[in-house]
């Protein structure tokens, strides 16, 4: 929370995002709107990187790092939602 602080945000966004992680991996597990979803989810996880991107922080480049893998993975989900 006190990255979302030290940025002008509030920390009650913390909730929905949290909200959004929950559904969006409840809609994965179950292929509830499969594609929607994995770009939903890949977009979140590219601006979210946007605010863990501080070179000297070595815990927070490798977010930054993690969070545009599993955006990568998201986007060839949402290629091709129907494979099973």
């Amino acid at each position: 929370m006190d990255l979302l602080r030290g940025i002008g945000l509030p920390a009650l966004l913390v909730w929905p995002a949290m909200v959004f992680n929950v559904l969006g991996a409840f809609c994965l597990w179950f292929g509830i709107r499969l594609g929607l979803m994995a770009l939903a989810l890949a977009a979140y996880c590219m601006v979210t990187s946007v605010f863990h991107f501080i070179p000297e922080d070595p815990w927070q480049m490798t977010i930054f790092v993690k969070n545009w893998a599993i955006a990568g993975g998201l986007l060839a989900l949402a290629s091709h939602p129907d494979a099973s």
